[in-house]
């Protein structure tokens, strides 16, 4: 495969999902049910004038009536107008900056670090969030179908709360599962981090066996990778000009190729690969001719693969009614919870953001104490017969 495409994947997969710069979303569920939802982002100040265009919008939904703005610049206090006029917001803007000029033009991919902006939306039920959240169509995620749940259960003297989010699988479209090169379970560690197999290791021998999984994982992406450009080979083997290797032959060949040539390599050029076996430059100068299959499929293969689904990720936060009974893996700060969400981690299965909580109701407390006390009163107390 093309060394610069087969790179751009493979390290995509790998490793930009922890260089990107992520974006807060946060997750509030009320005691009532109902839900709030909130974006953080730097914006372009030609934004807070009205211009909410994908060019200018810095969060992951498309900004309409429904969704409150609000922000503020350095130092000054929240400001809730939006849009704003130009007017205002040049005096704010002045008035908490050292500089005596502030440009408010400029080019739309410039977000300023100092002007943090929030978009909020509240929604009655986790039911209708399922229903009108969306991503907006520009955003890698949009075609994800998120599944949004609250259960909610009334015992009396406390309420349990129940909440899950849970994102889909990704389709990488390769024919090899990777359960054929780890278990199960660490496959899930791979990606996810859960179950815990890190377990009573100490420093040596969890750099031993993590350094194993890796192995193993590039064994199997090379491998599907290697395949599927190898069957593109063979169905355009007669147009390979001067190729002295049967069909047949090269055809029993693949996985013995791969084996010696390929395998956990970090990158590999198919082309000088079978070149350097068969001892020919047959394959590379085919890789040369004009319109040939195998550079098309180079690229069409990056495109379905969808590295940009690697390139985004979301440092979300859940807020529970009353005390968090259940974290599912996630980072508790305070009263949140936090999750690092990336498409990695959806690459073995669905991944669930799961939380649980339990509410204590104040007003059934203290009614029960109430009807304690009467009753023990009406017991003790006995008024004197006539």
């Amino acid at each position: 495969m093309n060394s610069t495409i087969k790179s751009l994947m493979y390290f995509a997969v790998l490793f930009v999902a922890s260089c990107s710069q992520p974006s807060d979303m946060l997750t509030v569920i009320a005691p009532d049910g109902s839900c709030y939802r909130e974006f953080t982002a730097n914006a372009n100040p030609q934004f807070l004038s009205g211009d909410t265009t994908d060019k200018l919008n810095p969060f992951p939904v498309d900004i309409d009536s429904s969704w409150k703005i609000t922000w503020k610049y350095k130092n000054s206090k929240l400001q809730t107008t939006f849009p704003v006029n130009k007017s205002v917001l040049d005096s704010i803007l002045k008035s908490t900056s050292q500089s005596k000029e502030i440009k408010i033009k400029g080019n739309a991919d410039q977000f300023s670090p100092d002007l943090i902006v929030y978009a909020s939306h509240t929604y009655k039920t986790a039911d209708e969030m399922d229903t009108l959240f969306k991503l907006k169509r520009s955003h890698p995620w949009s075609s994800f179908k998120v599944k949004h749940l609250l259960d909610t259960k009334f015992r009396w003297f406390y309420t349990y709360y129940r909440y899950t989010e849970t994102y889909p699988k990704i389709a990488t479209n390769f024919n090899i599962p990777i359960e054929k090169y780890m278990t199960k379970d660490e496959a899930l560690f791979w990606f996810t981090g859960k179950p815990d197999l890190l377990e009573g290791m100490n420093g040596v021998e969890i750099r031993e066996y993590v350094g194993g999984l890796e192995d193993n994982f590039h064994k199997w992406f090379n491998k599907n990778l290697w395949d599927a450009e190898y069957k593109v080979l063979l169905g355009n083997y007669d147009k390979i000009a001067r190729i002295q290797v049967s069909k047949l032959r090269l055809t029993s060949l693949r996985d013995t190729i791969f084996n010696a040539k390929v395998n956990k390599a970090e990158d590999f050029k198919m082309e000088q690969i079978l070149d350097d076996y068969f001892k020919t430059i047959v394959f590379s100068s085919y890789w040369k001719t004009e319109d040939c299959p195998m550079a098309k499929f180079e690229q069409d293969f990056s495109s379905r693969l969808i590295v940009p689904l690697f390139s985004n990720t979301f440092t979300y936060k859940l807020i529970m009614p009353g005390v968090v009974t259940k974290k599912n893996n996630a980072v508790i700060h305070g009263d949140t919870l936090v999750w690092n969400l990336t498409a990695y981690r959806m690459m073995p299965s669905d991944y669930i953001i799961e939380a649980q909580s339990r509410k204590a109701n104040i007003w059934a407390f203290i009614l029960t104490g109430i009807i304690l006390i009467v009753a023990i009163g009406s017991f003790i107390w006995k008024p004197g017969k006539r």
